[in-house]
């Protein structure tokens, strides 16, 4: 005998549920996650709209986490954290609110990368160093003026002594 359709159906739900209380995930994860599954695009949405209903997905949620943790584990800038919330379908004031949960501890952190790569550089050449900063931070997505403000900051510093 054949399992009816709805048992079917209720059993990827709390599969799915599951899948989104380990962690928080956006919409597009959990699309990407139930097309692997070979599901109907009917039973995907219909899939989607009860964890939104059911607040197992929630975009806000979701940018928040995911921008505090890119920031505080892999040291990301705020452009390589826009980059990747976008790629994910997240909407712009929802990344905006994400955005805002790093800007406490932002200029400090970078500010320690800075100092941390100019004091682990063994490059004798000034040009080199800056370099060796300007490119570690622009592949994690930082800004570009803030570089160089905390670049001349440190390179000040270190003249001093």
């Amino acid at each position: 005998m054949k399992p009816s359709t709805s048992n079917k159906t209720e059993k990827i739900q709390l599969k799915i549920e599951s899948f989104c209380a380990y962690q928080e995930r956006c919409k597009k994860e959990v699309i990407n996650k139930l097309k692997s599954w070979g599901l109907e695009k009917k039973t995907i949405d219909e899939i989607v709209l009860n964890l939104l209903n059911q607040d197992y997905l929630n975009e806000i949620r979701y940018s928040k986490s995911y921008s505090r943790g890119k920031f505080r584990i892999k040291k990301w800038g705020r452009l390589k954290i826009y980059q990747e919330l976008r790629k994910r379908n997240i909407s712009e004031p929802n990344i905006k609110i994400g955005l805002e949960e790093i800007e406490e501890d932002y200029y400090l952190t970078c500010k320690e990368l800075v100092k941390k790569i100019w004091k682990s550089s063994n490059s004798k050449s000034l040009i080199e160093k800056k370099k060796k900063i300007w490119d570690y931070l622009r592949y994690r997505g930082w800004e570009k003026s803030l570089i160089f403000d905390m670049i001349e900051k440190v390179e000040k510093k270190a003249s001093d002594l």
